[in-house]
């Protein structure tokens, strides 16, 4: 006989107990040694079987395969093998001598065979397999499995299928058929392997001959790993090649039986990428028309949107699509700066679109935050509930007793991948199959139609915010994102003795522009020679109506010192108050022991200290993040202590030039730069995520571990990110 060179793979994961047995009976086949190659592809061992195999064994070559995936450590293996026959061996096989030695002889006389195996026996005797047969609705069984071995299979015939414990394949016929389809990861892959190859005209032989014990689940140790990936690779298999049966397959799965929802549920992205890397677009519709009234009984209509978008994605039809949802986008402010800044840095790699409720346009949000939104969508989605209430929306006017307004906004989210609410409203519910919250600070407490809790990720912009969110919503931040700055004017020659602050004109007061005016009164009154030449100017953005504004300018025509007001003023003249500017005032949250009328960030203290103001600021909120007493600026608790960090300033140049530089280090730690940084990074995280199809890992599988899905629940908070190297709040700051 001509013996032709073969190469033997054995797949190993962790098979201390069995691959010692297993290579000792491949090394004492009757073949020529010289013509027969073994290779162990090991799947990410870790208890030491490959090392050990590797010493005990010196004629294996060890090669690791880079995922645990048993379909693709054969392909792996086939890929560094040679030969014109190839076996695939279990780590818990053992065959006899002349194993190799009869299959080789069968194939040799039979060239359209493509592939041999022998009767299989359990450790008693028992048979295991003498092929493969199909059952009724896509399962299949081993032929006499459990049955006392009397010689009732003692004949040679053509098969359906063998038992990949222990099979030979002729090279020719694998190049033929292609490599095994790994999205079955194990279990059907040989049952999909079998019917690529009678289709291609590769019979398939039993020769009872060749005998092999195999321990039972040795290598898949234990029955779950088995049920999990039969069960999962059906789907696949039926979705492959008979997609007109797929939805009766889904109703007779196992996955059904045990009402394993989520398994089930997680399974149908790779089921759907086949049926549409296999089929005509026009078989591919109408199997997921029958599916989706199979499906959408199981875990509703939004869950099934959910998939289907999804599966856009994945098949490369379109780009992942954000929503941001802002009800004040109209009102020039800091949220809106953080939200709008955000879609700016993603509008290149994804389909963003930005959400309002009242009239605003793009051009006015770029010349506003000095930015370009040319590839983001503007859509307006008015709320009749408000349209008394006069510009502004206030969720605090919506009551049990009424329909929840902010529904309109809410079906809006579901034609999102991911939808951002920036704004913190606490009303809107989420319905895409990713949410994230973003909180500036949570100004209400739990009430009617609370959904915060929902969002998929709660992004906060402080530690301050983040602590308030625990205590008022009890809720745990998972990401702390620092506004975005980046408010830098030219660099004045000299800078004029001009005190800024630069804060909304909130309708409450909340940002004390009367009592930096009495402040500074009282400075220019005391200490006339000091503050000769000094000027206080107070910029801002403001509603129409606005009676406060109009309290706070009388308070200025009033004070005999100077005091300029600047209401909504562009960005350039914003930056032009900053580079001439050489002291900065912020009280927001003086007096206040309410937590939602304190400074939650301080984005114009880091707009000022980027331009070298020295910030003199409220010590509370945010501001503690943000400038470091006495190194970068200074922080009061009372007007006294403010005006007396004043006068230090003002009457030592020195100490102004060491502050402001100070105040601009700082201030790169808060950049534009950083943040859409961040932003991109996390998005695209989140996209390579929402993308990928879910690939079992049978490590997983094994610890009852299945690594959760962030896509399953349409309306839950799963408690975890798809940011690998996601930090705690506390290595954030």
């Amino acid at each position: 006989m001509d013996y032709p060179f073969c190469s033997i793979i054995i797949v190993n994961f962790n098979g201390q107990r069995y691959l010692d047995a297993c290579l000792r009976s491949f090394e004492q086949l009757d073949y020529p040694t010289e013509k027969v190659g073994i290779l162990v592809v090991d799947n990410g061992s870790d208890d030491g079987s490959d090392l050990e195999a590797q010493v005990n064994h010196p004629r294996i070559r060890l090669l690791r395969s880079p995922k645990n995936n048993f379909a693709a450590a054969l392909n792996f293996g086939v890929a560094h093998a040679q030969g014109r026959y190839m076996v695939f061996a279990n780590n818990d096989v053992s065959v006899k001598p002349s194993w190799l030695t009869d299959l080789v002889q069968v194939l040799e006389a039979t060239p359209r065979a493509g592939a041999a195996g022998g009767k299989i026996l359990f450790e008693d005797g028992r048979i295991n397999s003498v092929g493969h047969r199909a059952l009724p609705d896509f399962y299949w069984e081993d032929e006499g499995y459990g049955q006392e071995d009397r010689g009732q299979y003692d004949f040679e015939r053509e098969v359906e299928g063998l038992c990949w414990a222990a099979v030979l394949f002729r090279k020719a016929c694998l190049d033929d058929i292609g490599p095994i389809d790994e999205d079955f990861v194990l279990y059907y892959e040989d049952v999909d392997t079998s019917l690529r190859c009678r289709r291609r005209g590769w019979k398939i032989l039993y020769s009872p001959g060749a005998t092999a014990r195999h321990v039972f689940h040795g290598s898949s140790q234990g029955s779950t790993l088995t049920e999990y990936f039969c069960d999962r690779g059906r789907l696949i298999y039926v979705s492959k090649h008979h997609p007109e049966q797929l939805a009766g397959a889904v109703q007779t799965s196992r996955f059904v039986t045990r009402q394993d929802w989520e398994s089930l549920y997680d399974v149908f992205p790779v089921v759907i990428k086949k049926l549409s890397e296999c089929h005509p677009a026009q078989s591919v519709q109408r199997t997921l028309e029958g599916l989706g009234a199979v499906l959408i009984p199981i875990y509703g209509s939004l869950a099934v949107d959910h998939l289907l978008a999804r599966m856009q994605v994945i098949l490369g039809h379109r780009k992942m699509s954000i929503g941001f949802y802002d009800q004040a986008l109209q009102v020039i402010g800091g949220g809106q700066r953080y939200g709008a800044t955000m879609a700016a840095a993603l509008q290149d790699r994804f389909d963003v679109t930005l959400i309002a409720s009242k009239p605003v346009s793009l051009v006015d949000l770029e010349n506003w935050y000095r930015l370009l939104l040319p590839r983001c969508r503007l859509k307006i989605i008015p709320l009749p509930h408000f349209e008394k209430f006069g510009d502004w929306i206030d969720s605090n006017a919506v009551t049990p007793e009424v329909p929840n307004p902010f529904n309109a906004i809410a079906a809006e989210s579901r034609a999102y991948d991911v939808f951002v609410n920036v704004n913190m409203l606490t009303m809107v519910r989420p319905l895409a199959p990713f949410s994230v919250f973003l909180c500036h600070f949570p100004d209400t407490a739990r009430r009617c139609y609370f959904a915060a809790d929902e969002y998929s990720a709660l992004v906060v912009n402080s530690h301050f915010t983040a602590h308030w969110v625990k205590a008022l919503w009890e809720l745990e931040a998972d990401l702390l994102l620092y506004p975005p700055v980046d408010v830098r004017a030219p660099r004045a020659e000299e800078k004029e003795n001009v005190i800024l602050s630069v804060a909304r004109f909130e309708v409450g007061g909340s940002k004390k522009q009367h009592e930096l005016i009495r402040a500074f009164e009282q400075l220019w009154t005391g200490q006339p020679d000091l503050l000769h030449g000094w000027r206080l100017v107070l910029v801002g953005g403001s509603l129409a109506q606005n009676r406060y504004l109009e309290d706070v300018r009388r308070a200025a025509r009033a004070c005999p010192a100077p005091v300029e007001i600047h209401v909504n003023v562009p960005i350039a003249e914003l930056e032009h108050h900053y580079g001439r500017a050489k002291i900065f005032w912020h009280a927001c949250g003086l007096n206040e022991t309410n937590p939602h009328l304190i400074e939650h960030f301080g984005m114009t203290t880091v707009e000022a200290m980027q331009n070298r103001c020295v910030p003199i600021v409220i010590n509370g909120g945010g501001q503690r993040e943000i400038v470091e007493h006495g190194r970068s600026g200074f922080r009061f608790d009372s007007l006294e202590e403010l005006g007396r960090y004043t006068c230090e300033v003002i009457s030592n140049p020195d100490l102004v030039q060491e502050l402001a530089e100070d105040a601009l280090r700082k201030s790169e730690e808060f950049s534009q730069e950083r943040f859409q940084h961040f932003v991109q990074e996390f998005f695209r995280a989140l996209e390579e995520e929402y993308r990928t199809i879910p690939t079992p890992d049978p490590r997983d599988v094994l610890r009852k571990r299945q690594r959760p899905n962030l896509f399953y629940s349409p309306v839950a908070r799963h408690g975890r990110l798809p940011i690998p190297h996601k930090a705690t709040l506390e290595r954030r700051g």
